[in-house]
């Protein structure tokens, strides 16, 4: 370590002044193909593969050929300038290895999407010339910093071009592997520092210093709002979320604290999607640790490590996955999906009715936005992305009313042809880019003028505002435009976006409309294998059984004869599979398949107890399985066919094979068997169980006949519930059916999308709120769903009545999440208004720790 810092000794405390860019090591048979010399420089290598590229797979439209190759040379000539083709020829080099190797990469992320040079060699599938793109946006030679020391080249790493490539979940670690191959002990995954959020302050402190219960405080997070994956701080949320704004008058010292200790360092961690990448061996430059499953990380945050080497960003995308899959198992293509077709965009063009599955679309806010636009091409779909966020999103009746009548809104005829395809709304950093060259700025100044902007660099502002004024006096332009420019770089400063990002995204999210569409069942079938890795495998297979009827397809169960390891096609429909059963282990899996191997038609009841004893299956496993319906053979009660499992599984091995001889008598009724137990003499001339043996087995029995007792008074309830808590959804019946033998007649939550409808309900709550309004008025505020969807609900005091007191003075229990209730209600613009609830007391047990 002291050799290698004694060569920096007369440079900035021998500290290395900057980047140096990892050697690049190009395999020969790339230099064949293009007919170069292996001696020639990485320059000319890369010069060399870009222009092959843009002769040979590429096509350019009529009359375009010398414009693409102006450009070309001119970010080839700013690539060199800056020192920037190594890390150039770096992406290439991972990138080209994920196309041999068939692993799934996504179009481009962020600024890259607008390089030409990128586009050519194949890191980014978005053409930029075609969609308006700069590179400038991605290099600026005003913000790139070279430093020679001794004749090495540096980079300043905080000024270093970025690229981010997302690929196929599942291969991540393949790619990372072969990144350390090839540059090998050269690499590390990063450390981060994770610091307290407002939700974890908020759950110690309230049950630290206001001695809050665990269960309450948690409901309280819950109300700290989440946007676009960041959650909002303490102050934010007090302005933001209406409930939790009520609870905090009522803990001011809570607050007062958590606010205290909000942002400082908790923990460290992993980076998820970032590998650093030296030039040095990475002990000479870096401190390394060990995490606990043994990888090696750098002991500096992603910000220091930018300083000293590359921070190469690898992001495992899901989407790209499914994709892949469904591409792969139809044979398609990706590349030559047209998605200039009008076809393509007509289910969201219609009106989409739900969004799960499509990239970016399924987010809430996307959701809402894609709904309003109703996109019919790639940009509108673009600028569905760009408008789905903190204030863009007030632009949305705008741009919608432009989709819908083609008539943009105009600031200045000046700036017109810039804006008029975003409906006169400057959403994107690249249109004021082009807005600032228009009244004379070069691509490089208008991209330093949006940094200064988006930065806020305030000292800088005053200078910038003269700069303008006076281009737009150089060039005898209406003076009124410097202040028209300066406006909207302020504002836009607080919503634009960058183009690239959105459009590359868009791309993304219109590969998951054409497959959706199009090939919806092969498209579901991939998203329900995926549902494994998700937070909420079985919530997301809930949602997605939901969608599959507007698609005229069902989710089959799991079944013990039909079912694979994974979903699975079946005709038309889609068979459940084994590995996303809740609580069936790698273990049980295993057995579950070692189960069926032995397994036959001629099978009777006691025989397949026995084979799935015999095959490791956990009784509990298995009692799980027949109470959810994995047993079709055995269409009685299925609360019943548990309890003769349990039973089954109490028996001595002599009692298991004897119950076999004498099972065709008792029509293979275990419990009758056993209940008759003193008068069978059996083929070894004993009582199949004497009087003590008899008060041993109910000793144990005893607990599994109370859940029977408990799940057979309600059974169509128990084979839902079983359905839903294993599977995530049910296949049975809708919840409203299986209350509908009492007589009651319950409407679904789709009769509540038409206005001014009043009826019966009931439904899961999955959110619920207690509080006082403004006027006083207490109220309970709940989300319900169903089968159908998912619903806001008042319950209330007001002038009509104290609803809300009366049902607490009647003795009334609050609901809590995941409690049934039912309600009268009427709709009233976005919520349902209950006249009065019922919380169902029915309860079921999965298992023994229940009855407690």
């Amino acid at each position: 370590m002291k050799n290698f810092y004694s060569k920096f000794s007369s440079y900035n405390n021998c500290i290395p002044p900057g980047v140096k860019l990892p050697s690049i090591i190009i395999d020969q048979h790339y230099y064949n193909e293009l007919g170069l010399d292996i001696g020639v420089d990485n320059f000319a290598f890369l010069k060399e593969l870009s222009f092959f590229n843009l002769k040979n797979k590429f096509k350019i439209p009529k009359g375009k050929h010398k414009y693409y190759k102006d450009r070309l040379n001119s970010e080839l000539s700013i690539l060199k300038e800056l020192g920037f083709v190594d890390y150039i020829l770096l992406n290439w080099d991972i990138i080209n290895y994920c196309h041999k190797e068939n692993i799934p990469v996504g179009p481009g992320r962020g600024s890259a999407a607008g390089s030409l040079v990128l586009y050519l060699i194949g890191v980014t599938k978005i053409d930029p010339i075609k969609y308006d793109l700069f590179f400038e946006r991605f290099v600026s030679k005003s913000r790139a910093k070279k430093i020679i020391v001794d004749g090495e080249t540096f980079l300043d790493g905080s000024l270093l071009a970025d690229v981010d490539n997302d690929i196929s979940y599942e291969y991540r670690q393949k790619v990372i592997d072969y990144i350390e191959k090839k540059n090998p002990n050269r690499t590390a995954k990063i450390l981060t520092l994770n610091t307290l959020s407002s939700k974890l302050c908020i759950k110690e402190c309230g049950k630290i210093v206001s001695d809050i219960p665990e269960k309450d405080v948690n409901i309280v997070s819950s109300f700290i709002p989440k946007k676009f994956g960041k959650v909002s701080s303490i102050d934010q949320a007090l302005e933001e979320s209406e409930k939790f704004n009520l609870w905090s008058k009522d803990y001011p010292d809570c607050i007062k604290i958590a606010k205290k200790i909000e942002g400082l360092n908790k923990n460290t961690g992993v980076h998820p999607s970032g590998i650093a990448i030296s030039f040095y061996q990475i002990s000479e430059i870096c401190p390394l640790q060990h995490t606990s499953d043994g990888s090696i990380i750098t002991a500096y945050d992603m910000n220091w490590v930018s300083e000293l080497m590359v921070k190469f960003d690898i992001l495992g995308l899901r989407t790209l996955t499914v994709i892949h899959d469904v591409c792969r198992s139809l044979n398609i293509d990706l590349d030559t999906i047209n998605l200039d077709q009008k076809s393509l965009y007509r289910p969201l063009s219609k009106g989409l009715r739900s969004p799960h599955g499509l990239f970016q679309i399924e987010a809430d806010t996307n959701f809402r936005v894609c709904q309003l636009v109703k996109p019919k091409n790639l940009e509108q779909l673009s600028a569905v992305i760009a408008l789905a966020r903190p204030g863009a999103l007030e632009f949305s009746n705008s741009y919608a009313e432009y989709t819908e009548n083609n008539t943009p809104q105009t600031i200045h005829e000046f700036f017109s042809d810039v804006l008029s395809y975003t409906g006169g709304i400057p959403l994107y950093q690249e249109q004021l880019m082009k807005m600032a060259v228009k009244i004379g700025f070069t691509l490089d100044e208008s991209e330093q003028l949006r940094r200064i902007v988006g930065k806020k660099k305030v000292e800088l502002i005053p200078e910038w505002q003269e700069k303008i004024r006076k281009k737009v006096e150089d060039n005898n332009l209406p003076s009124e435009l410097s202040d028209i420019l300066w406006s909207v770089a302020e504002d836009s400063a607080n919503y634009s976006f960058n183009k690239s990002h959105s459009l590359a995204y868009a791309m993304l999210s219109a590969w998951t409309v054409y497959l959706k569409f199009k090939y919806p069942q092969d498209f579901f079938l991939s998203l329900l294998k995926m549902t494994k890795f998700e937070p909420s495998p079985q919530e997301e297979i809930n949602n997605i059984s939901q969608e599959l009827s507007f698609f005229k397809m069902k989710l089959l169960p799991p079944d013990l004869e039909k079912s694979d390891i994974d979903f699975s096609k079946e005709g038309s429909d889609i068979r459940f599979g084994f590995n996303s059963i809740k609580g069936v282990s790698e273990k049980s899996l295993s057995s579950l398949l070692s189960f069926r191997s032995k397994s036959s038609d001629s099978l009777n009841k006691f025989n397949t107890f026995l084979i799935a004893k015999q095959a490791g299956l956990n009784i509990g496993i298995l009692s799980s399985l027949i109470q959810a319906g994995c047993l079709p053979s055995y269409s009685c009660s299925r609360s019943l066919v548990a309890l003769e499992a349990q039973s089954f599984n109490l028996l001595t091995d002599r009692e298991k094979r004897l119950s076999l001889e004498i099972g065709p008598k008792y029509n293979y009724q275990l419990l009758n068997i056993i209940a008759d137990s003193n008068n069978i003499i059996c083929s070894d001339g004993k009582v199949f169980m004497n009087e003590s043996r008899l008060e041993t087995f109910k000793s144990k029995y005893s607990k599994y006949k109370k859940i029977y007792l408990q799940n057979k008074s309600f059974e169509k309830f128990a084979n839902w519930y079983f359905e839903t808590k294993i599977l995530g959804y049910s296949y049975s019946g809708d919840l409203k059916s299986v209350f509908q033998d009492s007589g009651e007649i319950y409407n679904s939550l789709d009769f509540y999308q038409d206005s001014n409808c009043r009826g019966k309900f009931i439904g899961v709550v999955t959110d619920v709120f207690k509080g006082v309004s403004r006027s006083n008025n207490k109220y309970l505020k709940m989300t319900i769903s169903d089968e159908y969807g998912s619903y806001p609900v008042m319950f209330m005091d007001n002038s009509r009545g104290n609803k809300y007191s009366h049902y607490i003075e009647q003795g009334g229990v609050l609901p809590v999440k995941d409690d049934i209730v039912s309600f009268v209600g009427s709709r009233f613009n976005d919520a349902v208004f209950a006249d009065s609830i019922n919380l169902l007391q029915e309860k079921i047990y999965l298992k023994l720790s229940d009855i407690s």
